[in-house]
């Protein structure tokens, strides 16, 4: 995929991401993720401050996101970034969080979801790419 291609699927329609980060003790930590991609290019998500994946990012910043379209033909992005969790204000939080409901709940939901996902104890994290990879139709011949 070409880098256009790339960020065209990323924001297409309500695809989640799994995110990968490393536990403690070195081994794996996947979660699917709600997102978003910025002018920037970068990879936009909350969460919760004391969930498993903001105490991996914080001991280990290293990621990877994969991004995948279970629909035939097949496509993926796969994307190795450094993640950086963001000292936002809670109106920083909001307006992010109320861009990613809207694009996974609706519009009209996207209030409620931004107030809910940008409460007390969420925090903000950017994914800045350091690689990635795109594959579009892998089951074509």
């Amino acid at each position: 995929m070409t880098k256009d291609e790339i960020r065209n699927f990323l924001l297409q329609g309500t695809l989640t991401g799994k995110l990968g980060t490393i536990n403690k003790d070195g081994t794996p930590h996947v979660v699917p993720i709600w997102y978003t991609v910025d002018e920037e290019d970068n990879i936009v998500f909350n969460t919760g401050g004391e969930s498993v994946k903001a105490k991996n990012i914080r001991r280990d910043n290293r990621v990877r996101l994969c991004v995948d379209d279970q629909t035939p033909l097949f496509s993926y992005v796969l994307l190795d970034g450094i993640a950086q969790v963001q000292r936002a204000q809670t109106r920083e939080i909001y307006k992010w969080a109320k861009i990613i409901a809207a694009r996974y709940m609706g519009d009209d939901k996207s209030e409620a979801y931004g107030k809910r996902n940008s409460g007390e104890g969420e925090i903000l994290v950017k994914i800045k790419p350091v690689r990635i990879v795109g594959q579009k139709d892998t089951a074509g011949w």
